[in-house]
């Protein structure tokens, strides 16, 4: 069996619908399993809801519901033509949208947005695509079965950054989504939303859709993973800063994992992990050019892992990361003495901070890290242990490449790219497959460009 994960961009009206229903039509041989995102930009819709009430402005609130009400009335209104098919649909979005009226009013009463209620409010959106294209495919003629996700993926509390409980979540995948295969009904299931094992509603975050999907094949075993998505796969850089960026034809799962944690937008970081631990194949399609192989993400591409390659061919693709802040910890009072790593890393830990790039020496450290509404308190903690330093608006720029350690000449080229950029910080990751420099954000598309120019030549990688 395989497993298809269409995003939202996919579900957004009646024509990218039929794309899916095509895509799902072609794959019936090979039993697939299919995960989906909240229609449209009905999630971007519900966060905007949560903060307006966030705010006290609950008639935007009110506003925004209606705006997802109308969005999905005319999804049901352009896929469905039979009475009883519509009507049925309608009947789901009605149940829906009452629950999500329902979460409104009270937090409106309270004046209040936890973290379960955001979770609660924000599983709006796949608990009712799911459902949505059940009803639209088996009124298609194509046999599909919705599945509630808090049935399957069993997570901890940590609501809007839940994690799943892997166990509990494989036996339910067997138990759940195998049978209606072995039927050979298409499980039809939304990604992003668990349960604990109470039943309260929880999510896996931003982009945990590509997660689920992950999971799922995990426990199933399948023999492969296609994401698709409004992009030809993955792309030499981003298209918006080198128009002529190409798709990456073949890809390690680690080149894969750093492109995402280093800013590549494909694929949620946390998606490949399950694949990688089960071994199975990723492919990343273009809904709107379904003929093209897109990316596909293996174990190891044999071509590229034996051996040194030209500078020109090392570098599978340049990632970037906007609005960062560096901060610079320096304390000469911890020379030669132990602990002040330690001491440093204690602050963010207790803050709950993550650092993406790390330099060290005996007496500073300077990491880079998403902006945070808790820099002053990380800076006065910090200035109990050492000196601080913050610089906001910086950019971090990355060339990622499975032989980048390999490679003689690369570096040359690479700091011959930016000879023309102030390079703040320079990391280059313990596993070797990327090289990440620091330089301000206004000069990070220019930068990507010159890396692109002169690294991104054309690739000797093929299927």
């Amino acid at each position: 069996m395989i497993v298809l994960k269409f995003g939202g961009a996919s579900l957004k009206d009646a024509e990218t619908i039929g794309r899916v229903e095509s895509v799902i039509r072609s794959r019936l041989e090979q039993q697939p399993a299919i995960i989906v995102s909240a229609c449209g930009s009905t999630t971007d819709k519900l966060c905007a809801t949560l903060d307006a009430l966030a705010s006290g402005h609950t008639d935007t609130a009110r506003d925004l519901v209606t705006e997802i009400e109308r969005d999905h009335l005319k999804i049901i209104e352009d896929t469905i033509e039979d009475d009883t098919s519509r009507r049925q649909a309608n009947e789901i979005l009605e149940n829906g949208l009452a629950r999500l009226n329902r979460l409104v009013d009270g937090m409106d009463c309270l004046g209040e947005v936890s973290p379960r209620s955001r979770d609660a409010l924000l599983s709006f959106g796949e608990l009712t695509s799911a459902p949505l294209l059940s009803q639209i495919l088996s009124a298609r003629g194509v046999p599909a079965t919705m599945v509630d996700p808090r049935r399957v993926i069993i997570t901890d509390g940590d609501y809007c950054e839940a994690a799943p409980i892997m166990q509990e979540t494989e036996r339910r995948c067997r138990e759940t989504i195998a049978p209606l295969l072995e039927a050979n009904r298409i499980p039809i299931m939304g990604g992003f939303v668990g349960a604990t094992a109470e039943g309260i509603t929880t999510t896996l975050g931003r982009g945990g859709s590509d997660f689920t999907a992950s999971l799922v094949a995990g426990a199933l075993q399948a023999s492969m993973i296609e994401y698709w998505k409004d992009a030809d796969g993955i792309l030499t850089a981003d298209p918006s800063l080198v128009p002529e960026a190409r798709t990456v034809p073949l890809l390690t799962y680690q080149e894969a994992g750093e492109l995402a944690f280093l800013g590549a937008r494909v694929l949620h970081p946390a998606s490949i992990q399950p694949a990688v631990d089960a071994r199975i194949p990723v492919r990343v399609l273009n809904l709107y050019e379904p003929e093209n192989l897109g990316t596909l993400i293996t174990e190891t591409v044999p071509a590229v892992h034996e051996s040194a390659q030209p500078p020109e061919e090392a570098v599978s693709s340049v990632a970037c990361k906007r609005n960062q802040v560096m901060l610079g910890i320096y304390s000469t009072r911890m020379l030669g003495a132990t602990g002040f790593l330690r001491r440093v890393f204690e602050v963010f830990d207790r803050l709950s901070l993550s650092v993406d790039h790390i330099a060290t020496s005996e007496v500073s450290v300077t990491v880079t890290m998403n902006p945070t509404e808790l820099i002053e308190e990380l800076k006065a903690e910090l200035r109990e242990v050492a000196e601080v330093e913050v610089e906001h608006d910086i950019g971090v720029v990355s060339v990622v490449g499975m032989v980048l350690s390999r490679s003689p000449g690369v570096a040359a080229k690479i700091f011959g790219a930016l000879r023309n950029h102030n390079i703040k910080l320079i990391t280059y990751g313990g596993s070797g497959v990327n090289l990440s420099l620091v330089v301000r954000d206004n000069e990070v598309p220019r930068a990507v460009q010159s890396l692109h120019s002169e690294l991104c030549g054309e690739r000797t990688r093929s299927d």
